[in-house]
Order: C-alpha cells, then structure tokens, then sequence
C-alpha cells in the first residue's frame, strides 16, 4: 500500500534528521514526484491552468528538478524549459490552443501580408 502524503509527514516528524540513511527519507526521495509549497515566482502563462495543481504549487520530479505535469495525460516536461514546448504539448495532443492575443494578431498580420503580396 502506497505511503499518503500525511503518513510520511507523520513519520518524518517522529524521525532525528540526522539520520540519512532513514527508510521514511528515501522513500520520500525515490517517489516519483512530490507537490511542495508556493513558487516566489508569478507563473502567467495559460499553461499552468492545465496542470493539476494550484498555478503556484511547484512540483518536483525524482531528481528534485521542478515541474510542469498535463492534467489531460501524464506527460511531464522540467519548468526550466519553458512554456513553448508545454503549449504545444497541449495544442498538438489535446486541441488546446493557449497562444496569446499578441501571437493571435502577429499571425494574422503575417497572413494579410502574404495575401497582399499573392495579390500584387
């Protein structure tokens, strides 16, 4: 049976912090992922409404590198990466388009230029 969040705080808090080698502590360190607190930084992008946490609760991987994770599937991609790559995810796997009113303008100026130049 998997360990809940609440039993391995319990077990923490009764256990000497000394001790590396506590089984409570590398259970804790070889999960998969763990939801911490509050990030310092705003996060803005639409990206973080797909996720299924708080936009402000940072989520850690294995290795202790921060994390977005899609609440639509279970692919996971490091925050340090950026946001491009998460909008695609979710454009090409889930139809879920988040691009931006400034992207959505600079696109169809784009397409008004070209047309102009078909047209000349």
């Amino acid at each position: 049976m998997a360990l809940q969040p609440f039993d391995i705080l319990s077990e923490l808090d009764s256990e000497p912090f000394e001790t590396p080698d506590s089984p409570v502590l590398n259970r804790t360190l070889s999960s998969p992922s763990i939801t911490t607190s509050a990030t310092t930084k705003k996060r803005y992008s639409k990206v973080w409404h797909h996720t299924p946490v708080d936009r402000n609760e940072v989520t850690l991987n294995a290795k202790g590198k921060s994390i977005w994770r899609c609440k639509h599937c279970t692919k996971e991609y490091l925050e340090s990466g950026g946001t491009t790559v998460i909008a695609g995810h979710l454009k090409d796997q889930h139809n879920i388009d988040i691009s931006s009113t400034q992207e959505a303008r600079t696109a169809l100026m784009q397409a008004n230029i070209a047309d102009a130049f078909e047209k000349a």
